[in-house]
């Protein structure tokens, strides 16, 4: 199972070494997703980081930079972005929280996340059973996801899993330049990940 990290919605100082340390840990993906992506920004964060991760970023809006920077693909918003295919674009990633929208968006995209992953996902027996039949390796968990939730997700066949607000709520970015407890944080998710 793959183990991506979803950035958080703005910009901060410590962004970039915190992801090169993550990639240096193993970490398969990024989904670099931003509230407001000033493409200035996005093109600073991933001059920032060494080009030999680029392959493993997604990047949200600006589809150059997937060219420009060979990065691993787009993130689509099903809501308010048309689909672009074409070899320059790399993988097509996009989102759903349905189980329902989850089969036909299979067939046009090469990675969904379906989530956010709530109580009623673990506790419902008719979406349990569904999401059985569904969820596939082209579809990745997201949301709600920590050392206790986790185990939860073995009785389905993701092909990965998104790691998002649990993490990075070990690091102050207002208040801290050290994030050695986010990185321990993400080696234990990773060790109980390794093992669904």
């Amino acid at each position: 199972m793959k183990v991506a990290v979803a950035t958080k919605p703005h910009f901060f100082i410590e962004e970039d070494k915190i992801i090169t340390r993550l990639f240096e840990e193993g970490l398969d993906y990024l989904l670099l997703y931003k509230s407001h992506p000033h493409p200035q920004y996005i093109e600073r964060l991933l001059n920032l980081i060494p080009s030999k991760y680029h392959k493993k970023i997604f990047v949200c809006s600006y589809p150059r930079f997937t060219h420009e920077y060979k990065l691993a693909g787009r993130l689509i918003n099903i809501d308010n972005e048309t689909c672009c295919y074409g070899p320059e674009n790399g993988k097509l990633v996009s989102n759903s929280n349905n189980l329902q929208q989850l089969d036909e968006l299979k067939k046009k995209y090469d990675i969904v996340y379906f989530g956010p992953l709530g109580r009623t996902f673990y506790q419902s027996n008719e979406l349990n059973e569904y999401g059985k039949k569904v969820i596939n390796k082209k579809v990745w968990a997201f949301g709600d996801l920590d050392e206790y939730n986790l185990k939860k997700l073995s009785p389905y066949k993701f092909g990965g899993v998104i790691l998002d607000k649990m993490l990075w709520e070990k690091f102050d970015a207002c208040r801290s330049t050290d994030y050695s407890e986010l990185i321990k944080y993400f080696c234990k998710l990773q060790k109980i990940i390794n093992k669904l």
